[in-house]
């Protein structure tokens, strides 16, 4: 049986700063995983081994999808909890 759409209560602004944050921060990994196993050496002299440059940008995207899932999974409890009282 479907309820009836009620009116979702408004979030504070810190926890919007917070939601907002988050986000942010999971994109800044992801990108800079993407940036350091995608950059040219003669672009930027980074002092890094290509090796090395690999492996902490797939260590990078891996953490940022991870935050994201972890912030993701964060944000629908707390809407899920605000929606049912």
């Amino acid at each position: 049986m479907l309820r009836p759409e009620r009116p979702r209560p408004s979030t504070g602004g810190f926890a919007k700063f917070v939601r907002i944050f988050g986000l942010l921060m999971t994109t800044l990994y992801i990108v800079l995983g993407v940036f350091l196993i995608f950059i040219d050496e003669q672009t930027m002299n980074l002092n890094m081994s290509q090796e090395f440059r690999y492996i902490l940008g797939g260590i990078m995207i891996l953490y940022g999808i991870i935050r994201f899932i972890k912030v993701y999974q964060t944000n629908t409890q707390k809407d899920k909890k605000r929606y049912e009282e």
